[in-house]
């Protein structure tokens, strides 16, 4: 019962996440006796604030003729959560117990594609909050209500979907089993450690890499098509631009580790978002992806020293559903692919290198996750053959001792 309460609450944020604003931010250039505003709306001495909600956004983006962004945001916003609702609806009617498990698992596993873009916002805070230069280049942005229902709703409906009971499914493909049936045992825990330090150095890298770049194009602010204008008091403004090296302020990188590591900070002072983003990136990105490679690792050398892994087998399914890493790579493509629509405002935001080390690192988390239960059917049912036997066995001379015990006597 309480795993359908904490769906019924989740899905009560999520209707405020859709409509409600996810982010503010505001972006000016201040020369002290006049500002000018970067951004749609900007001018000299107006520096409107860029709202934007879910729902909003989509429609911007249709307005603006970015099907393929608004397609993205439609999916994992609106459909997915639909989705998963209907699948829910329909293993509970259902009267095959082997349907309804399949629509369960369905949801276990698709629950947390729907906040992809939760991730990117959040390192978009940290892009738009360094490039504040007080006195002169001034960029403040904050993660609102919208963000808040819509990350809630997306934790606790992963969470809460995999409370839900259903049929046994630690399974792989059958390519993958064929693959590990071919290689072996010893040769499946070799490639395991190679796959294990392989994602190690990656993940650290992608880690410490900016995953996101931030710049602001000045020339596409100039008249005619921006806010500042050429001269001002007679004087050519570009070239005392250049020389307050405006243009160098005007870049912003960012890394997990340093978006981490800010999100800290910002929790400290009282910022509740903050705080969300924090455990969002921190665990659920980080701590758990971590964790699976962990468990991984750990079955295949169980498997190797003739021990179960069922256990084990079933605890990789589960942190497979919870760890957000590739959730967090579909996000950053997602939103540069929407903020194209600022691009004539001269606000460009690009994906950087870390996320190339970051998707390498978890295409190898997925080939150590299919590969090492594509070896769980195939050599786990001997290992625990042997093992009943040796039990048996034990059992066997602890009585034969006992016998001898009462002869004696």
């Amino acid at each position: 019962a309480w795993v359908f309460t904490l769906l019924l609450a989740s899905y009560a944020l999520l209707v405020p996440g859709l409509g409600a604003v996810l982010f503010s931010l505001n972006i000016g250039i201040d020369f002290g006796v006049v500002k000018f505003g970067v951004g749609p709306g900007g001018g000299m001495d107006k520096v409107p604030a860029l709202t934007e909600s879910m729902l909003g956004l989509v429609r911007l983006l249709r307005q603006t003729h970015c099907s393929l962004g608004a397609s993205a945001v439609i999916v994992y916003a609106m459909v997915i959560p639909a989705l998963k609702l209907s699948l829910l609806c329909a293993s509970q009617c259902l009267r095959r117990p082997r349907a309804a498990g399949v629509c369960i698992h369905i949801v276990q596993s698709i629950s947390k594609w729907a906040c992809p873009d939760m991730f990117a916002y959040i390192l978009l805070l940290y892009l738009i909050r360094a490039l504040n230069h007080p006195m002169l280049l001034q960029s403040l942005m904050q993660l609102d209500v919208g963000f808040t229902c819509f990350s809630l709703f997306c934790v606790v409906s992963t969470l809460a979907s995999l409370g839900i009971h259903a049929p046994d499914a630690i399974s792989s493909s059958g390519l993958w089993s064929s693959f590990a049936g071919k290689l072996g045992l010893d040769r499946v825990l070799a490639l395991v450690a190679v796959f294990w330090v392989g994602f190690s150095v990656l993940f650290f890298a992608g880690m410490t890499t900016p995953v996101m770049l931030l710049r602001l194009t000045l020339d596409r602010l100039y008249a005619p098509h921006g806010p500042l204008p050429e001269t001002m008091f007679g004087i050519p403004l570009q070239p005392v631009i250049e020389n307050l090296h405006l243009p160098e302020l005007a870049n912003s990188d960012v890394s997990i580790s340093c978006a981490i590591s800010s999100l800290y900070v910002w929790a400290r002072r009282g910022e509740a978002n903050s705080v969300l983003a924090f455990v969002m990136l921190g665990f659920f990105v980080i701590a758990l992806t971590i964790a699976d490679m962990a468990v991984l690792g750990c079955i295949a050398v169980r498997l190797r020293a003739q021990l179960p892994v069922r256990g084990l087998a079933k605890a990789a399914v589960a942190l497979r559903k919870l760890s957000m890493l590739d959730v967090l790579i579909a996000g950053v493509v997602v939103v540069t692919m929407c903020t194209s629509i600022y691009h004539k405002d001269g606000i460009f935001v690009w994906w950087g290198a870390g996320l190339h080390a970051l998707l390498c690192a978890e295409a190898l988390h997925y080939s150590t996750y299919y590969l090492v239960l594509g070896a769980v059917p195939l050599y786990e049912p001997i290992v625990s053959d042997e093992a009943a036997c040796r039990f048996q066995l034990h059992e066997e001379s602890d009585s034969d001792l006992g016998l001898r015990k009462a002869d004696y006597l």
